[in-house]
């Protein structure tokens, strides 16, 4: 006894030494995850904040670029000579374009000695501009005609600092000029740092170099000098990074962002005395509870040695007073009872007065077992009469005179105790209680985990099914009949994706109470799993036409319901719920197919818009079939060779080809031909476009090899398209390569056709993947250009080649104005950019003429040719040659 209070006692002592040490430990590591945690979030948002500046200065700079590009088309000056331009008009239009632009102050034409030839201040004509050493030089020697800024100088006029931004523009006679805007700092620093409320920010607008241009907070002393080190200039990660400030040399997260224009970038600068405010008092706070939570466990660790003490004295006092026989009933589990032949008690256990503690009072030696079982009677069964309770010691006593009972009994605190009797040799009866309580429940559990889902408490598709073939086989027997609805949630999964599985389980959970409350008890709801309910309404009218008005109206009420807003964890959120109805009771059919046709009339609903019902229709049977058909067709076609590739024109607006696009078309035995927009779809949703995907690059590879060797063709581009689902192949490049290496293939002629939402689905990915195939010299278009929703940022670092304009744009040069403006904007981007540009969908010699006035010069559409297999094109080809 002594050795195991000893063993306690140093086992207690070791706990609390265990749970300080932890506690401690624990804090330790909180408060350095914390530090962690908030120098990642300082990272993070001053990431955030040089991103969106990044991008606000970079449309800022971008309006200025395009207002200084526009002079050149305002005043005409590509067909003009220095001694033509009239001043005083020319004075007037570009007064009239700068006052478009609010960041910019003035804008003026300068000649290579710096004097004004017209600006938008009419006074400063014919004098000297004031412009930084050099910087005429510099613009004018670009051999390319793009932006370049200026150091920071303070403007003559205003005495402010200021940025000069030129372009040169080159004159008839091959003279150049140079268009000059001049703009305010501090409006390009209120751009910088505009919506933002960081403490303690430094942000800077510098060179590659370190040459400071703009800065916040305003720092005019050390503006135009080189910042070090120069991050431009620097191989180091673009996460924001731990250094000194640019500014105050303070420590800091420093980050930073490249511009649209390469030799700018944007600086953010946090100091570490405002990343880790919060956890400073984080730090402290994590340090008085761990200091509270160690006195917890010392004060307790001494409460429990006292108490281990006193335990070891009253153990060692009971110890003495115990027999062999209380030690061996004492030992037992269960409660025991021994009784004589005349049923009386004889003995025993403390887990008997456990489990009836109304005997404690009564019970002792020699006690008649039929008094005990009187006193049971009157608390198992307190509003039973006197009869009631005699008949029930009657039978009780009977069970005594049996060799080998058990039965089970209920008591009122719920317990079940399973009571099992045996005789003994001398006629007496040995009585075992034992508590079965936990047994019966997890036997509930497992008859609830069977049939029941266990989120919701509700029928699960096994129950469900048992119930509705009874539910079939009793209507088509008393000619009733019984309605299916069958329930599907609206973007469950973007609510599981955006807020958490634990948020979709309540949606689930409050989901199933509101349906409940909508149908009668004889009804039944039931889960199938996910977002997928059903419900199985009876007794409904014998009349087909009510049956389903009846089944329609608890359609709606649970549709009204379910569309009232979610309180889920203090977030309100909206829902909406697609169900599809089916009538049964007219036929005896099977639970599956009943619950088929359920199922294809919700998805009637989800491809309708959803949120509504729609009763089962055969149609919709037959729609899945002819799309199953449909894909066994398909499947079939890859190997029977029924794909062929036509091939679409691409020319000059002039008529000359260039290239053309390559088309897949199905040519079924029976169905003929078959167009994209019936089997693309299809492929997408089954993965048949992989192997589909693969044949058209190597037909496509293949054609090209074939025009190689004849000279009128050799110089032919060939456009592919890439599904989405093929390019996130990972070994596209791979697959790609191959098929070059193994068709011999010129890749300069290759032109790989990828839309917005690809690319912009895994810039990352997609970035690596293109120059892996940039590197070999394939070339890469933007399909359907302008119909997503593409980023200026993601656009300046894809390594494309081509913008191609979606048709849409194209159809409505001449009927919405606002298309036309669109398809301008793309083909100036497209130039700016330095990107080829092309119009598909060309179809009118207006539309021709359109795209030429402003600059786009490559068409493909009817208006040159429809898609043709390759003898019919390669006979176009011959007939092109003949007319040019």
């Amino acid at each position: 006894m002594r050795a195991s209070l000893t063993k306690a006692t140093t086992a207690v002592i070791g706990i609390a030494t265990f749970f300080v040490l932890a506690v401690a430990a624990l804090a330790i590591v909180l408060v350095r995850d914390s530090r962690e945690s908030a120098l990642a979030d300082g990272k993070a948002q001053a990431e955030r904040f040089v991103t969106g500046a990044q991008a606000a200065v970079n449309r800022s700079f971008l309006g200025v670029d395009v207002l200084l590009a526009s002079i050149d088309s305002l005043l005409g000056l590509q067909t003009m000579q220095l001694d033509w331009l009239e001043a005083p008009l020319a004075n007037k239009l570009i007064e009239g374009a700068t006052r478009q632009n609010l960041l910019v102050r003035s804008v003026a034409l300068v000649d290579a000695e710096g004097t004004v030839v017209a600006s938008s201040d009419a006074s400063d004509t014919g004098q000297a501009m004031a412009l930084p050493l050099g910087f005429v030089t510099e613009a004018l020697e670009q051999q390319v005609s793009t932006l370049l800024v200026s150091n920071p100088v303070v403007s003559p006029s205003s005495s402010e600092p200021v940025l000069y931004f030129a372009r040169h523009v080159r004159l008839a006679d091959g003279h150049k000029l140079l268009a000059v805007a001049e703009v305010q700092v501090n409006l390009i620093t209120a751009i910088l740092v505009q919506g933002a409320d960081i403490s303690q920010l430094e942000a800077t607008l510098e060179r590659n170099n370190g040459t400071m241009l703009a800065s916040v907070p305003a720092q005019e002393s050390i503006s135009g000098t080189q910042l070090q080190p120069a991050l431009g200039m620097t191989s180091a990660t673009p996460e924001a990074q731990e250094m000194p400030s640019r500014l105050s040399k303070r420590p800091a997260v420093v980050a930073r962002r490249g511009m649209l224009y390469g030799s700018l970038l944007i600086t953010a600068s946090i100091p570490l005395d405002t990343v880790l405010a919060e956890w400073r008092s984080e730090s402290k706070m994590i340090g008085g509870v761990a200091l509270t939570f160690i006195l917890v466990i010392v004060v307790a660790g001494v409460v429990g040695l006292r108490y281990l003490h006193r335990m070891g004295q009253a153990q060692r006092a009971i110890t003495l007073a115990k027999t062999t026989m209380d030690q061996a009933l004492e030992s037992m589990e269960s409660g025991f009872l021994l009784l004589d032949a005349q049923r009386c008690v004889v003995s025993w256990n403390r887990r008997y007065l456990e489990i009836y503690p109304w005997q404690r009072r009564l019970i002792a030696p020699g006690m008649s077992f039929e008094r005990m079982l009187t006193n049971t009677a009157h608390e198992l069964l307190g509003d039973a009469s006197d009869d009631e309770r005699k008949t029930w010691i009657a039978s009780r006593m009977d069970m005594l005179s049996q060799h080998l009972h058990s039965h089970e009994r209920v008591l009122p605190n719920g317990n079940v105790i399973e009571i099992t009797e045996r005789a003994t040799p001398d006629g007496g009866v040995v009585i075992v209680y034992q508590d079965v309580t936990r047994l019966r429940q997890a036997t509930a559990e497992i008859e609830q985990l069977a049939f029941y889902d266990p989120l919701t408490g509700l029928p699960n598709r096994r129950l469900l099914t048992d119930r509705l073939q009874q539910a079939i086989t009793a209507c088509t027997r008393n000619g009733r009949r019984g309605a299916l609805l069958f329930m599907d949630l609206d973007h469950f999964k973007t609510l599981n994706d955006t807020l958490g599985h634990d948020v979709g389980d309540l949606l689930l959970q409050q989901v199933a109470q509101r349906v409940k409350a909508c149908v009668r008890e004889a009804d039944t709801v039931a889960r199938l799993g996910g977002d997928e309910f059903v419900v199985m309404l009876l007794d409904l009218s014998l009349d087909p036409l009510e049956a389903a008005q009846q089944a329609q109206m608890v359609g709606d009420n649970i549709l009204h319901s379910l569309n009232q807003p979610y309180l889920l964890n203090g977030t309100q959120y909206r829902s909406s719920c697609s169900v599809g109805a089916a009538l049964f009771g007219d036929t005896h059919q099977a639970s599956a197919e009943l619950l088929k046709q359920a199922d294809i009339a919700m998805y009637q609903v989800k491809n309708a818009g959803r949120n509504a019902l729609c009763f089962f229709d055969p149609q919709m049977l037959a729609a899945i079939q002819n799309r199953a058909d449909l894909e066994s067709d398909l499947r079939h076609a890859l190997t029977a060779q029924q794909f062929e590739l036509h091939y679409q024109l691409q020319t000059t607006d002039q008529g000359v080809p260039v290239g053309a696009e390559a088309l897949v078309r199905w040519r079924h035995p029976q169905r003929g031909l078959v167009s994209p927009q019936q089997f693309i779809g299809l492929a997408e949703d089954t993965g048949l476009i992989l192997p589909l995907g693969h044949w058209v690059m190597q037909t496509a590879c293949a054609q090209l090899t074939a025009w190689q060797a004849t000279p009128d063709k050799a110089a032919l581009q060939l456009s592919v398209n890439v599904s989405a689902r093929q390019f996130r192949q990972v070994d596209f490049v791979e697959q790609v390569r191959g098929i070059l290496r193994d068709s011999g293939a010129n890749p300069n002629l290759l032109k790989l056709e990828l839309t917005e939402s690809l690319v912009l689905d895994n810039v990352q990915d997609t970035i690596a993947k293109m120059k892996q195939l940039k590197a070999t010299g394939v070339r890469f278009s933007m399909d359907d250009f302008g119909t997503g929703h593409s980023s200026l940022t993601y656009l300046t670092q894809l390594p494309l080649d081509q913008l191609k304009i979606d048709q849409s744009f194209i159809h409505n040069i001449g009927v919405h104005a606002s298309d036309a403006v669109i398809v301008q904007t793309i083909i100036g981007m497209a130039n700016t950019l330095g990107l080829e540009v092309i119009a598909e969908g060309v179809e009118t010699e207006a539309q021709r003429d359109f795209l030429a006035a402003h600059g786009c010069h490559l068409c493909q559409g009817y208006l040159f040719a429809k898609p043709l297999p390759v003898v019919e094109f390669e006979a176009m080809l011959l007939l092109h040659e003949i007319t040019v």
